[in-house]
């Protein structure tokens, strides 16, 4: 049987383009007899159905070159200035999806990189803090080693934060000396140090004990930690938690007690003798405290101590109204056995 392809003759134009900027030989025209049979294309055992018919013509078959490239994969381009075919790999789905997960995982690297930084350099801070704690401790010890007749051994620990005082005393060679201290000498000791700490680490909340060394299970005399004004509190082990609540409850509800005065309050003692310091900025507050009559002074004295004799019934309370700036008294408070009450206030 005959094959149905038909032998007919085709002419290949090739269009001119007059642009000035590009010169070309002359278009011409040329006759050919092309075969246009039933030409199979075949890609990877897939049969391929093209645009455009291929044709064979002077023993050469012709596929149109966009078949070819969407066969192999690239990408086919004119650019009519030049009359140039371009053709150009186009990109693989592979690649690139290889190439994004490469691009994650140098992003993940790099913010590893940056965290082990940082936590370089927080490692180093602590132990540059670390080292400013030893010479802290080995000064504090040069000038409170010996208060009183009794040696201390001073030791601190933390970081610039959070520090806890250690102090050590013999009571095997100190008890008689330690029974003479008052408690007001055992503040202002404690005070000292507290004060050259907060010298160097001023934000730094600071707490700590007193424990006799001389037995073989060591005992704590007393504990002590620092209010947020700078003032050593100090307290018996089972007195400390209840006084710190307390002394928040009472900066709650007496801090706007005076509209325009700003205070704080300070508690010091344990269950048995308990004073009250309350802390106002006379400079700033001078004018507002000399318009206070003794009568709202007094009043205000009085609440607090009811609401700390109302927590420690059977406690001894005093009660001050201090300057905070040099310490001066401003007024006192206290209420005798019989009921009399004792107040007095003072001229700055």
């Amino acid at each position: 049987m005959k094959s149905k392809a038909k032998k007919i003759t085709v002419f290949i134009v090739i269009f001119t383009f007059l642009l000035s900027s590009v010169g070309f030989a002359s278009d011409y025209y040329k006759q050919i007899n092309a075969w246009f049979g039933d030409i199979k294309i075949v890609n990877n055992n897939q049969t391929v159905y093209p645009d455009t018919q291929p044709f064979i013509a002077e023993g050469t078959t012709y596929v149109s070159v966009r078949t070819m490239a969407n066969l192999f994969n690239k990408e086919i381009g004119w650019n009519g200035d030049t009359r140039t075919i371009t053709v150009t790999d186009k990109p693989d789905s592979e690649v690139l999806t290889l190439k994004q997960q490469l691009a994650s995982k140098d992003f993940e690297i790099s913010q590893l990189k940056a965290k082990v930084s940082a936590l370089e350099l927080h490692l180093g801070d602590d132990d540059d803090a670390s080292t400013d704690l030893d010479d802290l401790e080995d000064q504090l010890n040069d000038d409170y080693d010996e208060y009183r007749d009794i040696e201390f051994d001073i030791t601190l620990s933390g970081d610039e934060d959070d520090i806890t005082v250690k102090i050590d005393v013999d009571l095997d060679d100190f008890e008689d000396e330690w029974d003479d201290l008052t408690d007001s000498r055992k503040r202002t000791y404690l005070q000292d140090i507290v004060d050259d700490i907060l010298d160097e680490y001023e934000d730094a909340d600071i707490g700590g004990y007193i424990r006799d060394s001389s037995s073989s299970k060591t005992s704590k005399l007393l504990t002590f930690d620092v209010s947020s004004s700078g003032n050593v509190r100090m307290y018996d082990d089972d007195d400390s938690t209840s006084i710190s609540d307390l002394e928040d409850d009472l900066n709650d509800e007496y801090e706007d007690y005076f509209d325009d005065i700003e205070l704080s309050i300070d508690l010091n003692g344990d269950s048995d003798n308990i004073t009250y310091r309350v802390y106002i900025d006379y400079d700033e507050y001078e004018d507002e405290w000399d318009d206070l009559t003794d009568n709202k002074v007094r009043s205000f004295m009085s609440a607090i101590y009811g609401d700390i004799e109302y927590e420690l019934d059977d406690a001894n309370i005093m009660g001050y109204i201090f300057d905070e700036n040099d310490d001066d008294t401003m007024a006192r408070y206290t209420r005798l056995s019989d009921g009399t009450v004792s107040f007095s206030r003072y001229d700055l």
